[in-house]
């Protein structure tokens, strides 16, 4: 597995499932359109879509609930899984005869595991795009072309 950056048509296909707003902040706040982990093995992509803390949610479950997007050669798929201390349970596969949901928590527990590698691959990528004061997705929402 590696992090990798994202292309456009990545991109489309993850929007074209989460359908986030450039308006609404919140559709997208937790949103990665710049990188991913990838399985060489599987030619499968995984990237966050939203994350809820326990802290937010207050409902006493001590769970962080995850959605991911799962990109395959047979499509995008959404994808969710509830975190405890590292430990990522509630995982199923959208498709359990391609990719088994053992290796989605491996997916998952490496995309979470790479957050200084993808942070240095991000700031790298977006290095001569000016997106102001936003951030990457926020900019890419705004200036997408479909």
């Amino acid at each position: 597995m590696k992090i990798i950056l994202l292309n456009d048509k990545q991109r489309k296909a993850i929007i074209n499932m989460v359908k986030p707003s450039a308006k609404d902040h919140f559709s997208y706040q937790n949103l990665n359109l710049l990188t991913a982990v990838y399985d060489e093995e599987k030619k499968v992509c995984l990237t966050v879509t939203r994350f809820m803390s326990s802290a937010i949610t207050r409902m006493d479950s001590h769970f962080d609930e995850y959605s991911y997007a799962l990109l395959t050669p047979l499509g995008c798929f959404s994808l969710s899984c509830t975190e405890s201390a590292g430990k990522y349970s509630n995982i199923f596969s959208p498709l359990p005869l391609f990719i088994s949901g053992k290796r989605i928590a491996e997916m998952i527990a490496f995309y979470n595991n790479s957050f200084s590698e993808r942070r240095a691959l991000e700031k790298e990528a977006v290095k001569d795009i000016d997106t102001g004061n936003s951030g990457f997705t926020e900019w890419y929402l705004e200036n997408r072309r479909d």
